[in-house]
C-alpha cells in the first residue's frame, strides 16, 4: 500500500496535467461550434469504425456456424437426390418422395484432422458411434468421394481417405454398366489423379466421360461423382483398360464431408452371406 502511495505521488504532477488537459479540451469543444462539430464527426467515425470491425469480428467467428447450417442444407439436398436416383432436384415429384422409403441418410461432420503426404492417408471427423455412425460407410463431398469410415469411437470416427493404398471403390464410366475398381494413382504424384481399372477393352471410354460410383456395394450409392477420364491406354495382352482419372477433389482442402448410412446394409450383405453359405 505505501510503494501505491508513493508511485501516486511520483506522478502527481503528470495526473494534475492530464487532468487540466481534459478540462480545457472540454471547454474548448463546448463553447466552440467549429471544434464541437470537428469533435463530433470524429467521435462519429471512430464510432463506426469499431461497430464495423465488431461485426467484422463477430462474423468472421460466425462463419464456422454458417458453413455448418449449409453442409447441413447440401446434405438434404443430396440425400433427397440419391434416395431418387436422379441427378438434379429440378425433377422431384414431391408426392412420389413423401411416399418412397429413404435407402440413405446423408450426416454432415467436420474434418478434424487430415493428411495427404503418406502412402496411407487417413482423415479424423467429429461424429461418432454417438450420432449413428458405423464402420463402412461412406464419405463424400459435393465435389466427390472422399473415403470409408474405418473405425469409430463415441464421439469420433476415422475413415481411410481415397488417397490410401488400400482404399478401392466400385466405379464405372457414366451411362455404361461396366463396374471397375477406383484408386490412388500414386505413381503420378498427384492428390487428384486416380487410376480406374477392370473396365473391359471393347467398353466405349473416351477422354472427357465422366466416373461416378457404380452402386454395386453397399457402401455408396449409384452416381457420385468421382471424376472425368484424362486418358485411356490398353496394353498389349491385356483385357482391361488402363484409364487414368481427374478428380475436382482438393483432398487437402475439406472441411465438411457427409457421411452416407445405408439403411438397408444389414439385409443386403446378410442375405448374400446366406447365398455364399448355401454355395459352400
Amino acid at each position: 500500500m505505501f510503494n501505491l502511495i508513493q508511485l501516486f505521488l511520483r506522478l502527481s504532477g503528470f495526473f494534475v496535467f492530464l487532468l487540466l488537459e481534459i478540462i480545457c479540451f472540454t471547454l474548448v469543444v463546448k463553447y466552440n461550434q467549429a471544434q464541437k462539430g470537428i469533435y463530433t464527426n470524429s467521435v462519429n467515425v471512430g464510432t463506426g469504425l469499431l461497430h464495423k470491425a465488431s461485426a467484422n469480428f463477430k462474423h468472421y467467428f460466425s462463419l464456422d456456424d454458417e458453413n455448418y447450417r449449409l453442409a447441413r442444407e447440401n446434405a438434404k439436398l443430396l440425400e433427397t437426390m440419391y434416395n431418387l436416383g436422379i441427378d438434379t432436384l429440378e425433377t422431384i415429384d414431391t408426392i412420389y418422395f413423401e411416399n418412397n422409403t429413404p435407402h440413405y441418410i446423408f450426416q454432415v461432420a467436420k474434418v478434424i484432422k487430415n493428411s495427404v503426404n503418406n502412402h496411407h492417408n487417413y482423415i479424423v471427423l467429429d461424429k461418432g458411434s454417438d450420432d449413428g455412425i458405423i464402420p463402412h460407410s461412406g464419405i463424400v463431398t459435393n465435389n466427390g468421394v472422399v473415403g470409408i469410415v474405418r473405425k469409430v469411437s463415441k464421439r469420433f470416427s476415422v475413415a481411410m481417405s481415397l488417397l490410401h493404398r488400400q482404399t478401392r471403390i466400385s466405379a464405372k464410366i457414366k451411362g455404361s454398366n461396366f463396374p471397375g475398381s477406383i484408386a490412388w494413382d500414386e505413381r503420378e504424384n498427384n492428390t487428384q489423379m486416380l487410376s480406374l481399372s477392370d473396365i473391359p477393352k471393347h467398353a466405349k471410354v473416351e477422354v472427357g466421360d465422366t466416373v461416378v460410383t457404380s452402386g454395386f456395394s453397399t457402401i455408396f450409392p449409384e452416381g457420385i461423382m468421382i471424376g472425368t477420364v484424362e486418358s485411356t491406354e490398353l496394353k498389349p495382352g491385356k483385357y482391361a483398360l488402363d484409364i487414368s482419372v481427374s478428380s475436382k477433389l482438393d483432398m487437402a482442402n475439406i472441411q465438411y464431408v457427409y457421411i452416407i448410412k445405408n439403411l438397408f446394409k444389414k439385409e443386403q450383405e446378410d442375405l448374400e452371406q446366406a447365398v455364399m453359405e448355401e454355395d459352400q
